[in-house]
């Protein structure tokens, strides 16, 4: 196929991807670089942390299944201004976090990750 034909391929599937579904894909993209190491998206599938399915709205330190919190994520409730400040700077929620990575500085990644995990979250 020549590459203007899969250039104008491309640019249609991309066309028929919705605005809400890009916005998901980028979130998911951003999670898969920084978290994914360590966190899953998946209910029950806990790793070196704990599962983020459904985190959005939760009490910290509560993850079924899960039992290796450090000390200080316990009290209160992953919410957009927590998720940001704890994905900036673990430190700033909790000296003792066991969270080690290099801290996202930028904004919209922040925002993208934050996004993609509400998104998880299913109405009960």
């Amino acid at each position: 196929m020549p590459s203007h034909a899969r250039l104008s391929m491309l640019t249609l599937l991309l066309a028929a991807v919705s605005p809400a579904a890009a916005q998901e894909l980028d979130g998911k993209i951003s999670f898969n670089n920084h978290c994914r190491t360590c966190h899953s998206v998946r209910p029950g599938d806990n790793r070196l942390g704990p599962s983020l399915f459904g985190i959005f709205g939760a009490e910290a330190g509560q993850v079924k299944g899960y039992s290796g919190y450090s000390g200080g994520l316990r009290g209160f409730t992953w919410n957009d201004a927590m998720l940001e400040r704890f994905i900036a700077n673990p430190t700033s929620v909790s000296m003792s976090t066991n969270m080690v990575y290099p801290p996202i500085a930028d904004r919209a990644e922040r925002r993208r990750i934050i996004d993609f995990l509400k998104s998880l979250n299913v109405p009960e």
